[in-house]
């Protein structure tokens, strides 16, 4: 147990250590671009246009103008954002 646990680091190593790795990390592909892209995008219009659908068909049946569109195409495109947002941070 000599001076080598006590000394400090050179902060200049670890950030030879990180470029070094960094210039080994490959960037992502096409696929992997195009796949991030459907990950982000499908749950957003899909959940949108559920939403708006189904509020409109609820307007059409309660005859409340479009109340029921305007609320449930916010919650779906509010809800697809939140599920587009976690599937992102998950890769990360």
């Amino acid at each position: 147990m000599g001076d080598e646990s006590l000394r400090r680091h050179d902060p200049r190593d670890q950030t030879g250590r990180d470029l070094a790795r960094l210039a080994r990390r490959r960037p992502p592909g096409l696929a992997a671009s195009i796949a991030l892209i459907g990950s982000v995008g499908w749950p957003i219009v899909l959940l949108g246009a559920g939403g708006g659908l189904l509020g409109r068909w609820l307007d059409g049946v309660w005859h409340l103008r479009i109340a029921a569109t305007l609320i449930l195409l916010l919650l779906g495109v509010s809800l697809g954002s939140w599920i587009a947002f976690r599937s992102v941070r998950g890769r990360g």
